[in-house]
């Protein structure tokens, strides 16, 4: 009897060893990163299609007598630090409340964005689209965005809150035809706006389920077919509802086709080449759940999960973003702690290092983790076209060379 439990040990122990080397064979190799440093102000980049140049999106103080700002989009050979064009719009004024009434200001972020081709840089300034050519950025035309209505709420007190929806995400569809643009207002009413992108014309309109959106969540079938948004059934640290929380449209009629359960808080998505989407969840850390949250890979046509994927003895959160041509995914896989505030009795999110890790889409064979990027954590972050850069805007802002 003794024998038999001794062999049903060794067994146990030789198993759990072949796993362990399993996943550590798989998990991505940590290496020192070439970075190449974009402006300390960038609050949107992206990388061109043939992965020679990035264009960046920031906001410049103009006139030191004045404090006149401008925003200021630059386009970059970022291996050589070198400015190669720059175009520039001034602010917008800031709206006032009506009287009796409490606005909510939140204001929409720039953004900026390659078209497939290469041809074009799309640059999003306050509601207005700016087409630029991609050689110097000289504007080739512009058009204002159609504002979705207000949201207005009644707070306890009794005033009247208006709630100014913001574009969350814009992302061209991959033909390069279409603009898709995510307004958001009050946190959870959604607005989908479809553009054509010769003639700036809104061409499609739809609401969101209601849910928790992410600027991180908009993403675009490679068909072009179906546009893919994560939206989380619950607040960011609640935990996960039992509803769906990615949700596919048809990009020619706005129905919906299809709705998936992750299990997590999702707050960014991505697509591989087929019919994968890859979601990772953008929750807060608890004493007891969501601590090492994994990053989910899903047949959307079916809504069957295919794989869980982690990293370095962290999780995957936060990020999610997949290559153009289906080569490569990434996420964030910084390690991060919990800590308690005994005073407000509630835990808390402690970063321990920020780093990403890098995945080959054919075989989930890890290819590397960065090095420690303090900021990551609070900063836009994506894969270029072919996959052999990245890129991380906002707190931290650098290209980062892809073995």
């Amino acid at each position: 009897m003794r024998t038999s439990i001794r062999f049903a040990l060794a067994a146990l122990i030789a198993a759990l060893i072949g796993a362990h080397a399993v996943l550590a064979d798989s998990a991505p190799p940590q290496k020192q990163l070439k970075a190449y440093a974009l402006p300390g102000s960038t609050r949107s980049a992206d990388i061109s299609p043939n992965e020679q140049s990035v264009v960046t999106v920031g906001t410049r103080q103009w006139d030191l007598a004045t404090s006149e700002k401008k925003t200021v989009v630059q386009l970059w050979n970022f291996k050589e630090a070198k400015q190669l064009a720059e175009f520039t719009t001034p602010q917008s004024e800031v709206r006032v409340a009506a009287k009796g009434y409490v606005l909510d200001r939140s204001r929409t972020e720039p953004m900026v964005r390659f078209s497939p081709d290469g041809n074009t840089v799309v640059a999003l300034i306050d509601r207005t689209i700016h087409l630029l050519r991609a050689t110097d950025l000289t504007e080739l035309r512009a058009f204002a965005l159609d504002a979705p209505d207000d949201a207005t709420r009644t707070s306890l007190t009794g005033r009247i809150v208006v709630h100014q929806p913001s574009v969350r995400a814009m992302e061209l569809s991959p033909d390069g035809e279409v603009l898709a643009v995510l307004s958001v207002s009050n946190m959870i009413h959604g607005r989908i706006q479809l553009y054509d992108f010769s003639s700036g014309k809104r061409t499609l309109t739809w609401d969101t389920p209601i849910g928790w959106l992410n600027s991180q969540g908009l993403v675009w079938s490679h068909s072009g077919k179906l546009l893919l948004i994560a939206i989380a059934n619950e607040s960011r640290c609640s935990s996960p509802g039992s509803g769906p929380d990615i949700f596919a449209f048809d990009a020619q009629t706005g129905s919906m086709k299809n709705k998936i359960r992750t299990g997590l808080l999702a707050g960014s998505i991505a697509v591989g080449s087929d019919n994968r989407v890859l979601a990772v969840d953008h929750g807060c850390l608890g004493v007891f759940k969501n601590r090492h949250p994994k990053l989910k890979i899903f047949d959307f046509a079916t809504g069957k999960h295919l794989r869980s994927i982690s990293s370095r003895e962290a999780s995957a959160r936060y990020a999610v973003s997949a290559s153009a041509d289906g080569s490569r995914f990434l996420a964030f896989t910084g390690k991060m702690a919990v800590e308690f505030d005994w005073s407000d009795a509630v835990p808390y999110d402690q970063v321990v290092d920020e780093t990403f890790s890098v995945w080959s889409l054919a075989n989930y064979e890890g290819v590397v983790t960065s090095q420690n990027i303090p900021g990551l954590k609070e900063s836009g972050l994506s894969l270029s076209s072919k996959g052999k850069y990245a890129v991380s805007y906002g707190k931290a802002s650098f290209v980062y060379e892809l073995p």
